[in-house]
């Protein structure tokens, strides 16, 4: 499933897409990580709690949430 998050540069801010998803183990437990890669190629690796999804005012007017297009 594509997941479309906003790049993690600061500098950026570009749509980007979550490319992998897993999880690392850390001295606090499982960790889930991401790597990102944006649409200026810009390639990230990390936790998933960093990762900013894109607003709703983002979309475009009248589009639909669902993968198909229908709207339900």
């Amino acid at each position: 499933m594509l997941c479309i998050v906003v790049c993690p540069d600061p500098d950026c801010a570009a749509p980007a897409e979550v490319a992998d998803r897993f999880t690392l183990s850390s001295t606090h437990g499982p960790v889930e990580h991401v790597k990102t890669c944006c649409v200026h190629r810009h390639s990230f690796l990390l936790p998933s709690d960093l990762i900013t999804r894109p607003t709703s005012a983002a979309a475009p007017a009248g589009t639909s949430r669902t993968p198909s297009g229908n709207r339900h």
